[in-house]
């Protein structure tokens, strides 16, 4: 790794394929002479990039101008430009953000030639770090061109949606589980932050599925013939997780319907019992409130009066409670 006053830092894989084997010690300079020489495979990964950075890739690469400004935008879509020495690719992974819990979509730009791959992000990609750890202890791959790397590469960008699938599937999991338990407004933002997640995570895979779908019929000297094969493999896993981001958004629509029918069961058990107790309490305040006039009453000079009335009072109780359980109200 190489940190240039005034630049990032360049993480630099160097292939001698003549020797089939890493070069272990190279200078900063030196990198510009491998890129000109098909003898050797030459990988740059660019963390945080910066205009200088960029202007290397444009000096010594040769690259469009357009393209070394889409490295350093915020904001790109998926795309596949190609040119008649390089393709340039534009890929979003989605990235989970712990203090938020939301999915954001991360873009990896990359360069491909003959003989050389040029990764450019913003921040770590753990992906491609584990890529390139990866190639540093065993790097037979590069042996067989720049067209397998870039498999590798995309390989390794792709399979890291897996677990995150496996994490929304568990948080659906979870707040179906709680909804059944006691069901409350508490797991509507639960739900309504899956389905966002969810919507996020579409949004990211769809437009790549038919870039990669390009890639794998694209004929050129870094993309040949043998490799169909693997990239077909790379659609099948994208649309494996196309296909399971389907399921998860029915599923969690389900949970959300179960959790509104259970929360509307509850506000009417809640209502059915107040009215209950409204319609019991009724018969006993027009007793208690006739009672209570300055007027002559019945049983007003009977000694046992109170406890007549009372016990009168309770008995209606207890047969309108018995008349609701008969049916069935209760």
């Amino acid at each position: 790794m190489f940190r240039i006053r005034g630049w990032t830092a360049l993480k630099t894989l160097i292939y001698d394929k003549k020797q089939k084997s890493l070069l272990k010690r190279f200078k900063q300079s030196d990198i510009v002479s491998f890129i000109k020489n098909p003898d050797y495979l030459v990988w740059l990964d660019i963390e945080n990039p910066n205009k200088k950075t960029m202007q290397f890739l444009r000096d010594h690469f040769i690259f469009h101008p357009l393209d070394i400004e889409d490295c350093l935008s915020v904001i790109e879509r998926p795309k596949l430009d190609e040119y008649d020495d390089y393709f340039f690719l534009v890929l979003h992974i989605p990235v989970f953000v712990k203090q938020t819990r939301r999915l954001i979509p991360f873009t990896v730009n990359i360069f491909i030639g003959n003989n050389f791959i040029v990764t450019v992000h913003q921040g770590l990609c753990k992906p491609i770090q584990t890529t390139y750890d990866h190639l540093v202890e065993d790097p037979a791959i590069l042996e067989r061109g720049s067209g397998y790397l870039l498999h590798g590469i995309l390989d390794a960008l792709i399979d890291y949606s897996f677990p995150i699938l496996n994490k929304i599937y568990r948080n659906i999991q979870n707040v179906e589980d709680d909804i059944f338990k006691k069901p409350s407004t508490n797991n509507v933002k639960t739900i309504l932050l899956i389905r966002t997640n969810i919507l996020t995570f579409r949004n990211i895979i769809f437009p790549q599925r038919k870039l990669l779908k390009t890639l794998e019929i694209k004929d050129m000297d870094f993309l040949i013939e043998a490799l169909e094969v693997y990239f077909s493999d790379l659609v099948d896993h994208i649309e494996k997780i196309w296909d399971t981001l389907e399921n998860y958004k029915e599923l969690v629509e389900g949970v959300h319907e179960a959790h509104q029918s259970l929360l509307s069961n509850k506000i009417n058990d809640i209502m059915r019992t107040l009215t209950i107790f409204s319609v019991v309490i009724l018969p006993l305040t027009l007793i208690t409130g006739v009672y209570g006039m300055n007027i002559g009453l019945p049983f007003m000079d009977f000694p046992w009066a109170f406890f007549i009335i009372l016990g009168g009072m309770i008995i209606i109780s207890i047969g309108m409670l018995i008349y609701f359980k008969f049916k069935d109200w209760i």
